[in-house]
């Protein structure tokens, strides 16, 4: 499946994750390809907020979309939402999604991700700063599975992160 994404970079992050980018290390582990890479295809808008496509099966797997992912993504980035990029009862899922060119269309508004982060660096607040929401699956049009849904409420009912 395909899925659009959105996150802020966390307050004090921004210079580990363009080192993290720089090196290499951002998805080191992750057996499926580059994080990192796929995040740089991003764009970011007036407010800060970074808005990519990924292409992750973790909802056929564990019920929930971007399980795998997310760890690379929380160590730096906060507030995440992640949606269907387009309904799942037409998409064709594995293995075909890896080839489909269903989201070709879709292009985001605003500065490329390493600008930003480097801008971000130049002003960078010291990381002691609230560090935002946790993630948030909205799914086809609110439609997400049981288990992202069980997992929004219990975020719902935490307390804020810091």
């Amino acid at each position: 499946m395909r899925y659009i994404l959105s996150a802020r970079v966390r307050p004090g992050r921004a210079r580990s994750l363009l080192r993290a980018l720089d090196d290499g290390s951002f998805s080191r582990g992750f057996p499926y390809g580059d994080l990192g890479k796929v995040l740089e295809a991003g764009r970011v808008d007036e407010s800060g907020t970074i808005r990519w496509v990924e292409v992750c099966y973790c909802r056929e797997a564990y019920g929930v979309a971007m399980e795998e992912e997310l760890p690379y993504f929380e160590r730096f980035m906060s507030d995440i939402v992640i949606a269907d990029a387009r309904n799942p009862k037409t998409c064709d899922g594995y293995p075909k999604c890896n080839d489909c060119d269903c989201t070709r269309h879709i292009r985001f508004e605003g500065t490329d991700v390493r600008t930003h982060l480097i801008d971000l660096a130049r002003i960078e607040v010291s990381a002691e700063t609230s560090e935002g929401r946790a993630p948030r699956w909205v799914g086809w049009r609110g439609q997400s599975t049981p288990e992202e849904a069980a997992r929004n409420r219990s975020f719902d009912d935490a307390e804020p992160r810091r």
